[in-house]
């Protein structure tokens, strides 16, 4: 899709029909739109609300705006057509393999990471998530250097919040330690085995909540 990067997303429902989202948007030849979002609740209303968010996400991409205007629109969107006790948290990011930056805007979605120079850290957490007030209160851009050899890795709630027979659950510290240990894999590869091990975590459970992923590689050959 764009040269130099390796992509690859996925979604794993739960026992309920959910509304986790993810997206890889072409906004040109080098600049990439990666968008993950997770709708509050499961169901069927879940699933509506995350449909218009999803088109709505599209027509907004095709205008070129900057991203706090983008996640400002959306939050109007969702505000005005849910009945406020539905939220949706939201991440979108930018990356411009010229520039070798990644600009992004987090609305209550959990931080994605980056693994680079053998490190993994997480982005910033942001504002609050779409619809939970008429406008999003201290909406930030932010950018950083996405240089070949970075791996970006977004994901919802449902992997950290997957649990085992005994309660426990998988956690934020097992996710870096996988992403440290795993981030050499291709993305796809990476991304099988990470809902393998998550799935295994919970002993035969099923999944209570979607676990979805969206990887993107900046292939240091390119």
């Amino acid at each position: 899709m764009i040269a130099g990067l390796e992509l690859h997303g996925a979604v794993q429902q739960g026992r309920f029909v959910g509304g986790d989202y993810y997206d890889f948007i072409k906004l040109a030849d080098d600049v990439l739109l990666v968008v993950a979002a997770d709708v509050s609740g499961k169901g069927v209303p879940a699933a509506l609300i995350m449909a218009e968010v999803r088109a709505s996400t599209h027509l907004l991409a095709s205008m070129r705006i900057d991203l706090e205007n983008f996640a400002q629109q959306l939050n109007s969107l969702v505000h005005q057509s849910t009945d406020k006790k539905s939220f949706v948290t939201f991440f979108a990011a930018e990356i411009n393999t010229t520039r070798q930056s990644l600009s992004y805007v987090n609305a209550g979605h959990p931080p994605p990471l980056i693994y680079a120079k053998n490190e993994v850290r997480s982005l910033a957490k942001g504002t609050l998530p779409l619809g939970a007030q008429s406008s999003l209160p201290k909406l930030v851009q932010r950018t950083e250097e996405f240089l070949p050899g970075t791996m970006f890795v977004s994901y919802t709630d449902g992997i950290p919040e997957r649990t085992n027979l005994r309660g426990e659950q998988y956690g934020e510290e097992r996710l870096f330690e996988y992403v440290r240990a795993k981030a050499h894999l291709d993305s796809e590869p990476f991304t099988r085995q990470l809902f393998e091990e998550v799935k295994d975590f919970g002993e035969g459970k099923d999944l209570d909540d979607d676990v979805s992923l969206a990887v993107v590689k900046h292939l240091t050959n390119s």
